[in-house]
């Protein structure tokens, strides 16, 4: 008998993760694993899996498996040379053999089976030489059960199941415990708990029967019995939990009444707190204020949707309390946050993203990220609990009227006739950014109606606008969509002088060098690390005053100044661009800081490049190319090369 499993099904309800059902681990081994050593072992043929990425064909061939296994895509090139059993999903095995074989051999053709109490299986027998269509007769089964992983009880179920039997627990004493979890020695933790990759479990903390996925961190003196808490998820000290199923990315805190001295807060690069909004609360924000205060000198500070308001006044209240000033912008997007920071003079911004799932998100002065070094001070002032302690009381001042001016430097910056007459329709998650940047575009759109009803012409661009604001995409109806690297690049035609530069991001496309030199204009890059260390007044106000890295309505209005200064429309200058493509890509990886960089550093390629976040596992990989395939056919280079040095 052969076996075909299809491996191109997803899982979406465990605590582990998002992935694949091959991927799957049960006892932090993958369900593929289990199914194909299970077959090998109850005498099947061959096997033969359907869809698989190159993750789970290593895991296949990692195996190192005595029967053969086959990778096809489709089930058109397969034919039942042999008895089939064809499983649409994967399952936790446990068949009589003796039952399958007898439906095999009955002879009366390809059947469906269902488990003995009516649940589908999602399994079917074909008899050899039958083709491989979906069967219309059904079987039920008395003694065999195929059983899969639908809810987090069932998971753990399972998982319990197979510890507690008496070979299951020796063969998986070893394995149910991840990679680079950490545990304290004075934590208890029976032989029946399954423990997630990178689990944090601290002193005190008892677990019974429990299941705990990937990144999951366990207070002091918490204690937990039958308990599925899923991926990324925290459960604050003395914690009581019984018979629960926690959500993924959860911040649970204890109902204890003791006052807590430390609350658990991540501080990832990209942001202070993340998860399901309603465990974002006030204190969290309190906290995140106080925290930016070690690094900032003056703190701007603004939300991007109203439900976030409450988040962004306490993070206000926690800056002030720490006695810097703040000023408090509203609702507004993040380039314009960044626009009132540079009014104000402020070095450090704070903006709450996210109408449903928020986030609270710091930056630097003009829209950059933290740097590795302020990101590990503000999480110090975190864990001291600086909000705790008063030191002085700062001021407060609002800044929404400031929009008023950003309002009016972006409306000098559009011209009010550009080639083609277009009609200009904005889309945005941000419906303030929405607002305002269509009515900045109205006075062109009401234009070009009517000149284009004169003219009979149906010129239409859309622009679609990041709810940060400082990205955007705009869809031409005569050429399709225009990338924010192909917009950079069309707004250098708008600089008639040469002495003045068009400033863009530093890990931007290597390609505008050469493209500036071929249309005589100056180009300079701008990093994150000269934004902190300072740089000349005259750059800054340039810098500034352009916006272009960090704020895409004023990027357009460089767009449309390009137009009105060439005379040609976004199609016709679009053919003057150079192809380029810039994609990124995410991959965990066991390598150290100081391996990365140093493969960084051997690498020649100005096209390629490597960051490895501050405390985590996934390697941000950036590869430029002159198309889609080229960049996607570079990152597959990396990530092999990558893969290579692990092992």
């Amino acid at each position: 008998m052969q076996a075909v499993f299809f491996c191109d099904k997803f899982v979406s309800c465990i605590p582990v993760r998002e992935c694949p059902e091959s991927q799957l681990t049960l006892c932090n081994v993958p369900l593929l694993a289990y199914l194909l050593k299970y077959i090998q072992e109850k005498g099947f043929r061959n096997a033969v899996l359907l869809g698989t990425d190159e993750q789970t064909r290593e895991l296949a061939d990692s195996l190192h498996l005595r029967m053969p296994v086959q990778y096809v895509r489709t089930l058109a090139s397969l034919h039942a040379d042999t008895a089939t059993l064809l499983l649409r999903r994967l399952c936790v095995p446990n068949w009589d053999m003796g039952e399958l074989f007898s439906l095999c051999d009955s002879g009366t053709g390809a059947v469906k089976l269902r488990n003995s109490d009516g649940t589908p299986t999602f399994a079917e027998l074909h008899p050899q030489g039958s083709v491989l269509l979906a069967p219309e007769r059904t079987e039920l089964l008395q003694d065999s059960t195929f059983r899969q992983i639908d809810t987090p009880a069932q998971y753990r179920e399972i998982q319990q199941e197979l510890l507690s039997q008496d070979n299951s627990r020796r063969k998986f004493q070893n394995s149910r415990i991840g990679a680079g979890a950490k545990i304290s020695r004075l934590a208890g933790i029976d032989s029946l708990s399954v423990i997630g990759n990178d689990c944090v479990i601290r002193k005190g903390a008892e677990l019974e029967r429990c299941v705990l996925g990937d990144g999951v961190q366990i207070g002091e003196d918490a204690k937990l019995t039958d308990c599925v808490i899923c991926r990324k998820a925290v459960i604050d000290q003395k914690t009581h939990l019984e018979n629960a199923v926690i959500p993924e990315e959860t911040v649970l805190q204890s109902d204890a009444r003791i006052p807590r001295k430390k609350q658990i807060v991540v501080l990832p690069e990209d942001g202070i707190c993340q998860g399901i909004p309603r465990w974002n609360t006030a204190e969290t924000a309190l906290r995140a204020g106080a925290g930016m205060s070690v690094i900032s000198r003056r703190l701007a500070i603004g939300y991007s949707h109203r439900s976030a308001e409450s988040l962004a006044i306490a993070a206000s209240a926690g800056a002030v309390s720490q006695g810097i000033p703040v000023w408090y912008a509203g609702e507004c997007a993040l380039s314009q946050l960044n626009f009132i920071a540079a009014m104000t003079d402020c070095d450090m911004l704070l903006w709450v993203q996210g109408e449903q799932i928020r986030q609270i998100r710091p930056f630097q002065a003009g829209g950059f990220p933290l740097t590795e070094q302020q990101i590990h001070r503000v999480q110090q002032a975190i864990a001291a609990d600086a909000c705790e302690r008063m030191t002085e009381s700062g001021e407060l001042y609002h800044a929404e009227n400031l929009l008023a001016l950003w309002k009016e430097q972006c409306r000098k910056l559009i011209p009010t006739q550009i080639p083609g007459n277009p009609e200009i329709h904005v889309s945005c998650g941000n419906s303030g950014l929405r607002k305002a940047a269509q009515e900045l575009f109205s006075e062109i759109s009401r234009n070009s109606e009517s000149e284009n009803i004169k003219n009979n012409i149906n010129s239409r661009i859309t622009l679609s606008l990041s709810e940060d604001g400082t990205k955007i995409s705009v869809f031409v109806s005569e050429c399709g969509m225009i990338r924010w690297e192909q917009l950079i690049l069309i707004s250098l035609f708008a600089f008639r002088e040469n002495r003045e530069s068009l400033i863009i991001p530093a890990d931007f496309h290597p390609v505008a060098e050469d493209f500036a030199r071929e249309q005589r204009k100056k180009i300079r890059r701008i990093s994150p690390e000269e934004i902190e260390s300072g740089m000349s007044l005259e750059f800054l106000e340039s810098f500034q005053k352009q916006g272009i890295c960090t704020d895409s309505v004023k990027l357009f209005a460089h767009v449309l100044q390009a137009m009105a200064s060439t005379g040609k429309t976004l199609p016709e200058l679009l053919k003057n661009l150079p192809e380029i493509c810039t994609i990124q890509h995410e991959l965990s990886t066991e390598l150290t800081r100081q391996q990365i960089e140093r493969l960084q550093e051997s690498n020649q390629d100005r096209k390629v490049s490597m960051i490895l976040p501050a405390g985590g596992k996934l390697v941000k990989l950036r590869v430029h190319a002159d198309s889609v395939e080229t960049a996607a056919e570079l990152c597959g280079f990396w990530e092999k090369k990558l893969q290579r040095r692990e092992n």
